[in-house]
């Protein structure tokens, strides 16, 4: 062997060289295809993940020849199988182990040509579940769709539809016609749709971005529709029910015209009410102001009859409170029985209710664990002892919070111009000027 090496070794050296180039020129041109190799392929081998898909048909479907698997139009595998299965068609596919997570077990899938040649690929559409599809599963035939040729389109439909076909594409080629210049007229028409379209891309977009919120809107309807479908009575009751008030309210149409003419004179005789009010407030000013003496010479009094408040709380509660409860009936009857004097004597019925009023209000003990005004009297006497606490030189002083805005303190300080006595309030009582609050 060695002899014939020696012997014949430019030409052993020829072949070991030919033999390099064939595998070099092999290799390369494997690269160069779209052909996924084997992981035991050394170099340009790689480990794949494997997914399967059922179609009705694999038409035109050809393993080895580069039949691309695309996520929105980006190649992430290829077709590398396709067998028949329960006489389905099931197609094996190669996709790259980095884009498997993009596939998710809800994904779905469209056979569809890539040229007219019927260079076919796989269109996945990754789903919205967040979860993965498993490597080896196979999508079912409810996820997926083969392409749809002309021929099978036409021979759906009957004679009368493929007929009504043929005038309406008889009817587009006159409407095309060149020698008339209708694809001029139809093409600026058309032009015409675009602003409408561009108005339904930006809908379109907005959806898009929305898209989570809409099927949470969607499912949520069909959940507010499922809880209507059981309350079906219900729902019936309140229509009755809305039905029967709208009949009522109906029904007293001419009351309510009656009250809405009368708004107008309400209205009138409530702002001469208010002006009066507005009056009276002006006027009383001063009868206020002068009053302030008084107030605080009742502060000795207010506290000399709070021991009396005291002592008289708990008959008030304990003895007065029942026994006005037991003789409302008999007042009521008393009433009842001096309706006929007051045709003879009003003011002793106008007397009798209106003390029946009071008595009743004062007496009054609701339910539950709040109590009547008599129960709350010492804590009148209580707040107002509190309000009259404070005292200096001059007597008690109210207790009180001035609210002071900038508009508020202008008003103030030019009232001083008016009255000296309001300059020593504002001095004394060391209001903030505007300069400090403005």
């Amino acid at each position: 062997m060695r002899r014939a090496i020696r012997e014949h070794l430019k030409d052993f050296l020829a072949i070991i060289a030919l033999v390099l180039l064939g595998v070099f020129v092999t290799g390369y041109i494997l690269s160069q295809q779209a052909t996924a190799l084997p992981s035991w392929v050394p170099i340009l081998g790689e480990e794949g993940f494997e997914l399967n898909a059922e179609f009705s048909t694999a038409q035109a479907v050809t393993p080895g020849q580069g039949q691309a698997v695309n996520i929105a139009g980006i190649q992430v595998g290829d077709i590398t199988g396709v067998e028949l299965v329960d006489g389905r068609a099931k197609v094996k596919m190669e996709i790259e182990p980095d884009k498997a997570s993009l596939i998710n077990d809800d994904s779905t899938m469209l056979l569809r040509p890539k040229t007219g040649l019927n260079d076919m690929t796989i269109e996945v559409d990754p789903g919205v579940s967040d979860v993965d599809v498993e490597e080896g599963s196979t999508i079912p035939l409810s996820s997926t769709l083969p392409n749809a040729n002309p021929d099978e389109v036409l021979a759906a439909l009957d004679a009368d539809t493929q007929s009504f076909l043929k005038l309406l594409v008889s009817g587009g080629g006159e409407a095309l016609d060149p020698e008339q210049r209708r694809g001029v007229k139809l093409s600026n028409a058309l032009r015409q749709f675009e602003p409408l379209a561009r108005n339904v891309k930006d809908i379109s977009g907005g959806l898009a971005q929305r898209r989570e919120s809409v099927a949470r809107s969607i499912h949520n309807f069909r959940l507010l529709a499922e809880q209507l479908g059981d309350k079906d009575e219900e729902l019936t009751g309140f229509i009755d029910s809305s039905n029967a008030v709208l009949e009522d309210f109906a029904s007293q149409e001419a009351a309510i015209r009656a009250s809405l003419r009368e708004l107008p004179g309400t209205l009138t005789e409530t702002n001469k009410a208010l002006k009066s009010t507005n009056e009276l407030a002006k006027v009383s000013v001063p009868a206020l102001r002068d009053s302030i003496p008084g107030a605080r010479a009742l502060k000795p009094a207010l506290q000399a009859l709070e021991p009396f408040f005291r002592e008289t709380t708990a008959p008030i509660r304990d003895q007065i409170r029942p026994f006005t409860k037991q003789v409302f009936v008999p007042v009521k009857h008393l009433r009842q029985a001096t309706q006929g004097l007051s045709g003879t004597v009003p003011p002793l019925k106008t007397s009798v209710t209106r003390i029946n009023e009071i008595t009743n209000a004062l007496a009054a003990n609701p339910a539950g664990d709040d109590e009547g005004y008599l129960f709350f009297l010492a804590w009148l006497n209580h707040n107002a002892n509190n309000l009259f606490l404070l005292q200096d030189a001059h007597g008690p002083l109210r207790r009180g919070v001035v609210l002071l805005t900038c508009e508020t303190a202008r008003f103030a300080e030019g009232l001083t111009t008016l009255s000296p006595f309001i300059l020593t309030l504002l001095e004394t009582t060391n209001q903030p000027r505007t300069s400090e609050i403005c």
